[in-house]
């Protein structure tokens, strides 16, 4: 028979317990695992995703005043991801292999591949995640904190904030309803001065069992002009050797 101490000592134990799981940390971290659960399981499950080795998606690329440009963006596990855009009729690249990056801009002269500044390469940070900001995450080194409910237009949307390893801070607001990514949020410098970036998903589409949003629209602080880019074409595991997203060696180290 349990003596009055030890069932003393229980009690405290599982008031403990349960103020510890009410605690609002805990509940935090409750609330962001179904969120992160939901967005998955909306955007075609883990099973599906974790399936995917690359991903090329192509369309067209607004860049602003009336200005659209074919683009074709290619991503590889892990963390290499490629853009190419057309204009003037000449091919820009910009590419990260998961630790360095490089670009070509030949409409700003600049012909010969060169290293990014490591403020460019910050920038793209996650962009080269064919999975998005929450799959594994955990895994990934990706630090979620829950922020709170905020509305876009007449959408109820959960606002989380995700500090990815390097530093960079990213604010993604998931859609109550049905799980989906609605709005990203990033700060970038931009004409010297740091801006808020806000990149909205629109249009989500099934190819093969996942979601992908169709278009995204984006709005820079201070600009007044709204961007926006379509994904016309997605294929899935579709071949890329790892020599694609490596700096032309020929010329690496060239400016």
């Amino acid at each position: 028979m349990l003596s009055r101490k030890s069932i003393l000592v229980a009690a405290i134990v599982l008031i403990a317990a349960v103020a510890i799981y009410n605690s609002d940390t805990m509940r935090d971290a409750r609330i962001i695992k179904g969120l992160v659960a939901q967005n998955i399981e909306a955007r075609g499950g883990a099973e599906s995703w974790a399936a995917i080795e690359s991903l090329q998606l192509s369309g067209q690329m607004d860049l602003g005043q009336g200005l659209y440009v074919p683009y074709v963006m290619e991503q590889k596990r892990p963390g290499k991801m490629c853009l190419d855009f057309e204009f003037n009729e000449e091919t820009a690249t910009q590419c990260v292999d998961g630790d360095t990056g490089w670009k070509r801009l030949p409409f700003r002269g600049r012909n010969r591949p060169e290293a990014m500044t490591a403020a460019e390469l910050r920038q793209m940070a996650g962009a080269a995640d064919i999975d998005g900001l929450l799959f594994d995450y955990k895994e990934r080194g990706h630090e979620i904190e829950l922020v709170g409910k905020a509305m876009i237009g007449d959408r109820a949307t959960t606002k989380l904030q995700v500090t990815l390893p390097g530093g960079a801070v990213r604010w993604l607001y998931i859609e109550d309803e049905t799980g989906l990514d609605i709005k990203l949020e990033t700060m970038r410098v931009l004409g010297g001065k740091e801006r808020l970036v806000s990149t909205y998903y629109l249009d989500w589409q099934e190819t093969d069992g996942l979601l992908i949003p169709r278009r995204q629209e984006t709005q820079t602080e201070g600009d007044e002009e709204t961007y926006f880019l379509t994904v016309e074409n997605v294929r899935i595991n579709a071949p890329l050797d790892d020599s694609r997203f490596a700096m032309p060696s020929t010329v690496a180290g060239t400016s």
